[in-house]
Parts: C-alpha cells; sequence; structure tokens
C-alpha cells in the first residue's frame, strides 16, 4: 500500500520536477546547443529526460555537474573515506552511506579521477551486496566502469544508470525505506561538498546559486518521506532533516545570506558527520 503511496506521489511531482532536471543536464554539458547536439550521438536528450525522471530528486550528478561547470577543483578530503565501510553494521547506516558513497562516485568519475573511481565502485558494490540489492551492481558493473575510465561521457552514464536502476529496484522490491535513506544520504552528502568548496573559493557566487537551488529538492525529499513518518526510522531522518529545512524554509530566489550560508554548513556537517561517522 505504502509502495503504490510514495510511487503515486512521485508521478504527482513528476510534471514539476522534470523540466528542472533536464535544464540541469543540459546546463551541466558547458558548451550548450552545439555541444548538447554532439553528445547526443550517444544518449539522445529524450532518453536522457527519460532517465532522469525516474528519480525523484536531482541526484547528485546534477550537482557534481554544477559544480564543475563552475569551476570547482576536486578536493579529496571532501569525500567520505572508503575506510568507513566497514563501520556500518545496520540497515540504515548501510543505505544512507551507499547514498553518500554514490554520491562520492559521482564526484570523483566526473572529474576523472580514476582510481578514487574505482574506490567508490568498489565500496558502493560492498553496500550493495549487503543490502542484497544484487540486480543493480551486476558482475559487469565494474568492468565496463574500468573498460570506460578514460571515456568521461560514457563512465557518467553507465554509474548514472546503476543508480536508476538501483532506485528502480527498491521500489519494486517494496524497500521504501532503503530507497528514501540511500536518497537522504546522496542528497546530504551533494550539499555536503558544495557548502565545504564553497567555504574556500575565492569567488563563491555561483556555488552559493547551487545551493539554494536545494531548497526544492530538500521539500521533495521531506514530501516523499511523509507517507512513512510513522515508521521509525524515517520519523529520525525527517527529524534529523528538520533544522536544516527550517534554514532553507528562509531562502527566497537563489540568494543565500551569508547568515544563511553559515547555519547550512554547520547543519549539514553535523548531519553528514552523524552519518558518516
Amino acid at each position: 500500500m505504502k509502495t503504490t503511496m510514495i510511487k503515486s506521489l512521485i508521478n504527482k511531482l513528476m510534471t514539476a520536477f522534470a523540466s528542472t532536471v533536464l535544464i540541469f543536464v543540459l546546463s551541466s554539458c558547458g558548451g550548450g546547443a552545439k555541444q548538447a547536439e554532439t553528445e547526443s550521438t550517444d544518449t539522445t536528450k529524450e532518453e536522457t529526460f527519460k532517465n532522469v525522471t525516474k528519480y525523484p530528486i536531482p541526484t547528485a550528478f546534477e550537482i557534481v555537474k554544477l559544480l564543475d561547470k563552475a569551476g570547482a577543483s576536486y578536493i579529496i578530503g571532501h569525500n567520505n573515506p572508503v575506510e568507513n565501510v566497514d563501520k556500518y553494521f545496520t540497515e540504515k547506516s548501510k543505505a544512507l552511506n551507499l547514498g553518500v558513497y554514490g554520491a562520492d562516485l559521482s564526484y570523483a568519475s566526473t572529474y576523472q579521477m580514476k582510481q578514487e573511481t574505482m574506490n567508490y565502485l568498489n565500496v558502493s558494490k560492498k553496500l550493495i551486496d549487503d543490502l542484497q540489492i544484487s540486480s543493480a551492481f551486476n558482475k559487469e558493473l565494474a568492468n565496463r566502469v574500468e573498460e570506460n575510465i578514460d571515456n568521461k561521457d560514457e563512465l557518467i552514464k553507465i554509474i548514472t544508470d546503476s543508480f536508476y536502476d538501483t532506485y528502480e529496484f527498491l521500489l519494486n522490491e517494496e524497500k521504501d525505506n532503503v530507497s528514501l535513506l540511500v536518497m537522504c544520504g546522496s542528497w546530504i552528502e551533494g550539499l555536503y561538498i558544495t557548502t565545504q568548496i564553497a567555504v574556500t573559493a575565492q569567488n563563491n557566487t555561483d556555488f552559493m546559486t547551487i545551493i539554494a537551488n536545494q531548497k526544492d529538492p530538500l521539500n521533495k525529499l521531506y514530501e516523499l518521506m511523509q507517507p512513512f513518518a510513522e515508521e521509525a526510522v524515517i520519523a529520525e531522518m525527517m527529524g534529523t532533516l528538520k533544522p536544516l529545512k527550517v534554514i532553507f524554509d528562509e531562502i527566497e530566489g537563489e540568494a543565500v545570506t551569508l547568515k544563511q550560508f553559515e547555519n547550512i554548513e554547520k547543519e549539514v556537517s553535523s548531519i553528514r558527520a552523524g552519518i558518516v561517522n
């Protein structure tokens, strides 16, 4: 019953959300219409649109691509160390950190960090196995990633498709709690990386805009969790996100005040620390 409810809610959110995601994908290419036309030889706009709209909030790839477009450098220290994977024993911690590592995998592959990409693929595979999501990360995925490690566009497509498959598998298997926690972990890590880059950037205007634009995804994430609020693990996650949501509710448009940014950075760092440590 609840699975039907969440699928229905996702369908209602899609119409309003789809155009935003498509803008994210096309603007993230960094070369305008001409570059988008060239890249469509492998994946048409329609195929890209169909793929991204399977996922109800912007994936970590959308956020990371915007960081790349804004000129942010790759900083290894922003990621969750792969050694931490052995700390996670509960389903909740595994699901949240699958989302976190998925964002880190997006970050590393977008910047073509080969060793980091393989490292985060391996820890993601471990958590996938632990959570028994066997259909998403098949035996061929690691080989496909390794074979395309120098082909940025194809690599991103392979990994992104695996995330969509994971999400679809979880819904079909009625593992709604796990799917919501994975989304939470991924979104939190994407926001965390963005805030950390903004802290050190000489000109952080673009990063502030990316942060401001996370208000709507957070609201959508909260709305997706609402039908499951009576379940302890989701209620706890909603309570964890509530202070951050209060801050975002005060943001108007794409403008983030210094005080709002400081509060967001502090809150997301605290949430993220509670997830990865």
